[in-house]
């Protein structure tokens, strides 16, 4: 049974499983539609090319700017599994960097 609306009595459906999907905002789908359309690699150099890195970088703005991050710290990628991929690279570089730093700070320790 799908649970009724109090505000107009009408049957909808809630989605819980946003691990799988998650609804799009009109507003990004719009957005999205309207690039679809368009041909362009954004790492190609010709015109179209350009086009194409203009909107992801505009996009980067934007999206930083909404998360307060720079557009540097902002990373498309294809998916879940690329994202958590690049995730656990961070990671774990960060733990390297952190032993290495703790281990020069030992051995300045050391030393004295």
């Amino acid at each position: 049974m799908k649970p009724t609306s109090p505000a107009t009595g009408e049957r909808r459906v809630i989605y819980l499983d946003h691990a799988a999907t998650t609804p799009m905002r009109p507003q990004a789908v719009a957005a999205m539609t309207a690039q679809l359309t368009k041909l362009g690699n954004a790492s190609s150099l010709h015109g179209s090319g350009r086009e194409a890195r203009r909107v992801v970088e505009e996009a980067r703005e934007t999206i930083g700017a909404a998360v307060g991050a720079s557009p540097s710290e902002v990373v498309f990628t294809c998916g879940g599994t690329e994202s958590n991929n690049l995730t656990v690279a961070e990671i774990a570089q960060s733990v390297v960097e952190q032993s290495r730093h703790q281990g020069a700070l030992l051995g300045a320790q050391r030393r004295r």
